[in-house]
């Protein structure tokens, strides 16, 4: 009767995907820092307040000049590097390298997004 009735309602993916979301834990687009309409931050599905907001802003600017930050992106940045230039044997391993790179970059934009005061991403 289930299959029935998700085939005929037309809800297979949709059951699917709730299916493997909670078996696999998977973060979806509502998990992620976003900013509303208002201006509100909301993470998690839920409104934060401008304290936790401030906070965060707070700890993106402190990190993004920290030491560690630093030593942190040269190091990706060489790691990345020595796997697609001096040790790639494929085409995957300049992949994985490129993948590093890309990663790097998401979380940097993410920080000067934040210390910027935006809840967006890229911004």
């Amino acid at each position: 009767m289930k299959i029935w009735l998700i085939k005929k309602l037309g809800l297979r993916d949709e059951v699917l995907t709730q299916a493997v979301r909670k078996l696999y834990n998977t973060i979806g687009p509502e998990d992620i820092l976003k900013q509303n309409t208002e201006g509100q931050w909301i993470v998690e599905g839920r409104v934060i307040s401008e304290a936790e907001k401030q906070l965060l802003i707070s700890e993106a600017n402190q990190f993004l000049s920290t030491k560690l930050w630093k030593v942190l992106q040269a190091d990706i940045k060489y790691q990345s590097n020595k796997k697609m230039y001096i040790e790639s044997r494929s085409v995957d391993d300049i992949t994985f390298g490129k993948m590093w790179t890309y990663t790097l970059d998401a979380i940097k934009t993410r920080l000067q997004s934040l210390a910027k005061g935006s809840g967006h991403f890229n911004i």
